[in-house]
């Protein structure tokens, strides 16, 4: 059987997937599975030991200020590609837009699962309801796999990665040994929107503080991060591995399994840390609600406010009287809870 999954958003939405591709696989441990992800997500897609295919689409038809035209030529070029490919099930884990369930709906595929959401639903051979508001992004990947008559059993996150992996990330540290029972603290600088990202500032006296500790200090963030890494660190006390845009996905997440503690904000490589089972301290914006969308897993301490305003959802914060929630979580709530998960470390 020819089964297809259209996973076509974020870093982050990809890892909270996870268990249902592993519950996938499970149960169709011998037929062949095929996923579509934006480039973003690739490295992460071709690393997974649940795909046998992974194709690369970056979807147009959701991004910001793209125009309608745009938007169903890019819908229209990947039901082409999907009707090529004779499918048997296919499942799209996007619900958020009413363009996706008319793309699993025209794709061909025999069996065609999605949330039912718009006109274009009616499309769709088997159509799940819209998750209840509260629930967390991993069960509701889940809820996909229930018209099947999947259930998972488990529901913890994982990741991959290998020693060429390890030894390339390593290649970027100061030639020097580092000390055994030396603690690594991991900061990830970026964020997807600015309404997401913690202040300059902020990171640099987070980084400043930290140093008393004693540890190494390994600061993460793409190629994007550049320029704000740069604001950051310019004229920092402290001594720090400046990985900023060095690092591939899976090269991040053989270091960031090394460290006691990693702080980020709503942000992939959050997610990503969450998956190596490292302890997190998230600094998650109001922007998203916190119960659907904070990294999963036992080891999470978030750190968020809930003003009137949340959950926005905007790229930037539109408010006119000074008012910024990223704000409002301060360095001290930060390295208290670096200083608690070093305790239990």
């Amino acid at each position: 059987m020819e089964i297809f999954l259209l996973r076509l958003d974020r870093i982050g939405d990809f890892i909270l997937g996870i268990p249902a591709y592993r519950a996938l696989r499970q149960a169709y441990p011998h037929d062949r599975i095929s996923v579509v992800v934006p480039s973003a997500a690739a490295e992460l897609a071709k690393a997974c030991p649940y795909f046998d295919e992974v194709f690369l689409f970056d979807a147009r038809w959701f991004l910001p200020g793209e125009a309608a035209p745009a938007r169903w030529q890019s819908a229209f070029q990947l039901i082409g590609f999907l009707r090529s490919k004779k499918i048997d099930l296919l499942l799209n884990f996007r619900y958020q837009n009413r363009m996706d369930p008319w793309v699993a709906g025209l794709s061909g595929a025999k069996r065609r699962v999605g949330f039912q959401k718009g006109f274009g639903s009616r499309f769709l051979t088997d159509r799940v309801p819209l998750p209840v508001e509260g629930t967390h992004q991993v069960d509701r990947n889940l809820r996909l796999l229930e018209v099947l008559g999947i259930t998972a059993t488990n529901r913890e996150l994982e990741m991959w990665w290998d020693d060429r992996d390890e030894r390339r990330a390593k290649e970027h540290f100061p030639r020097q040994e580092t000390l055994p029972g030396i603690p690594q603290i991991g900061i990830h600088l970026g964020a997807a929107t600015p309404s997401k990202r913690w202040g300059e500032e902020d990171f640099a006296a987070l980084i400043d503080e930290l140093e008393e500790f004693g540890g190494n200090i390994l600061v993460f963030g793409g190629e994007q991060d550049i320029p704000f890494a740069h604001e950051v660190m310019d004229g920092l006390q402290a001594k720090v591995v400046n990985l900023v845009g060095k690092l591939s996905l899976c090269e991040m997440a053989a270091l960031i399994s090394q460290c006691q503690v990693f702080i980020g904000c709503d942000t992939g490589p959050t997610h990503l840390a969450a998956a190596c089972g490292t302890p997190v301290v998230s600094l998650f914006s109001a922007a998203n609600e916190v119960e659907v969308w904070k990294p999963w897993g036992p080891k999470v301490k978030v750190l968020t406010r809930h003003p009137e305003c949340s959950p926005c959802r905007l790229y930037e914060c539109k408010r006119t009287d000074g008012y910024f929630c990223m704000n409002e979580i301060k360095v001290e709530e930060v390295v208290e809870a670096v200083k608690e998960f070093l305790r239990k470390s």
